[in-house]
């Protein structure tokens, strides 16, 4: 973690890890889901990535924001992939939309307990209220992602041995 300049006293060291952590996470999210949005051919699932991806960007900038009053550098994003467009289809299908749908719950529900646990160690009450705003986004999403995998037949069934 570089410094940009000594006024760490303002933030306890575990949050500057836990935000570093999460701004971490986040890019690596945003880098799958780019090519998730690439192979999904349901219009409803690319929307849901889309608002994640975007949930995730406007999560960043303000995680960034905080670091960079803190003198904190944030860490670099690693992909900056061409604007995602929904009319965009390939045609070559490597991952069907029922596997991108059950990785993207996985990310949606990791994204859900990573501000829990910001939320948790946040000291200030502007920061706590950041966290709980996008802690309710991503729960509305994964609510959206349940509803849309309910109704296009997404989820696995339990077999019987």
């Amino acid at each position: 973690m570089k410094m940009a300049n000594q006024n760490i006293e303002s933030l306890p060291f575990k949050e500057f890890f836990a935000i570093w952590k999460q701004l971490g996470v986040n890019n690596g999210y945003i880098a799958s889901n780019h090519f998730f949005f690439k192979y999904a051919v349901d219009r409803n699932l690319k929307e849901i990535i889309l608002e994640f991806i975007q949930c995730l960007k406007e999560e960043n900038k303000q995680l960034e924001e905080l670091l960079k009053d803190n003198g904190v550098l944030a860490p670099p994003l690693s992909i900056h992939n061409e604007h995602l467009q929904i009319a965009k289809i390939r045609n070559k299908v490597v991952i069907n939309d029922g596997e991108i749908s059950a990785i993207l719950s996985m990310n949606i529900a990791s994204a859900l307990i990573s501000i829990s646990q910001a939320m948790d160690m946040s000291f200030e009450r502007n920061e706590t209220t950041k966290y709980r705003v996008f802690h309710m986004r991503y729960a509305i999403l994964g609510a959206k992602l349940s509803e849309i995998s309910n109704k296009k037949g997404w989820y696995l069934s339990p077999t019987p041995l």
